[in-house]
């Protein structure tokens, strides 16, 4: 299946993605993977639908798909960044939820009604960008500590590097506490339906 195939495609570029992230690789090149990873994401479910392809294998690994994409960015950015790695740990609330309501849906296998709401997907959307951000960030970052050290007698190496990646990571960190928050709250609510269902056995 051609969707599937792109599925997969898309989940193995995660592993470049964190290689360059954590190892000090080029972080542009990182930025392309995960856009790239993010459109072809939307691409394999259009082809789903079109080519009438939707199967429980195909649900399967664009879920995985999707979370290990967020994890290759957030433990990337966690191994590789000194200057965005604390606002990188924001991503760890995303990975922790997934777990959380993977564990509460296979406990409550049909009953937790697992739904992608305006909410979801604004949190989705925002956690996406935020990441984005914080890419752009360590790369301008890596770009600025090279330039300095090619020219080690200038006073402003690299200067412009630094003010757009400064700009860049507190977007990243605005866009990450937010989708962190709702992320935060979204979980809450499924707890509360997860204890509805655990106490009407």
């Amino acid at each position: 299946m051609i969707s599937n195939a792109l599925t997969i495609f898309r989940t193995l570029l995660t592993i470049p993605l964190f290689a360059l992230l954590a190892f000090g690789g080029n972080a542009w090149i990182a930025l392309a993977l995960f856009l790239g990873a993010g459109l072809l994401d939307m691409v394999d479910g259009k082809v789903a639908r079109a080519r009438n392809e939707a199967s429980p294998f195909g649900a399967m690994i664009d879920l995985l798909g999707d979370r290990l994409l967020t994890l290759a960015a957030v433990l990337g950015l966690v191994v590789g960044s000194e200057e965005f790695r604390l606002s990188a740990m924001l991503g760890i609330v995303f990975v922790v939820r997934d777990l959380v309501v993977a564990s509460l849906n296979e406990a409550l296998p049909g009953k937790l009604e697992i739904r992608v709401s305006a909410v979801e997907k604004f949190k989705i959307a925002t956690a996406f960008l935020g990441l984005s951000l914080l890419i752009v960030a360590e790369a301008f970052w890596r770009t600025a500590l090279a330039q300095a050290a090619a020219m080690p007698d200038a006073v402003d190496a690299g200067w412009g590097a630094v003010m757009f990646g400064a700009l860049a990571g507190y977007g990243g960190l605005i866009a990450l506490a937010l989708s962190a928050t709702l992320t935060c709250i979204t979980l809450v609510d499924y707890w509360r339906r997860a204890l509805r269902a655990f106490s009407a056995g």
